[in-house]
């Protein structure tokens, strides 16, 4: 489960998004939509952990667990992680056995 409470995100010039809460189960499939500039992948980068996106406010909870200031290796080793929408193809390598042996 990762909750969301009253996350804060801003640029300089801009507030992304003020006070989001998010709570997503075991299970759940969610889809981001929204236009360019919105938001999606500035989440998604706060989720990770990328250094380059601060959190201004609240908290990130994975597993009732507090990993807002953690390291993106820290919540990589949790099971958190980022792919890419359109992955290179490597030969012989299928997308499930690459994800169970990133997850050990």
């Amino acid at each position: 489960m990762i909750e969301l409470i009253n996350i804060s995100k801003s640029y300089p010039t801009s507030e992304l998004y003020s006070d989001l809460n998010l709570r997503l189960n075991a299970g759940d499939k969610v889809g981001l939509v929204g236009r360019n500039g919105s938001g999606k992948s500035t989440l998604a980068n706060v989720l990770m952990g990328n250094s380059k996106y601060k959190v201004i406010s609240g908290e990130i909870l994975f597993n009732g667990e507090n990993i807002t200031f953690m390291d993106v290796h820290e919540r990589a080793r949790r099971g958190i992680f980022l792919s890419f929408q359109n992955p290179i193809e490597v030969p012989g390598v299928t997308i499930r056995n690459m994800l169970k042996t990133a997850l050990g």
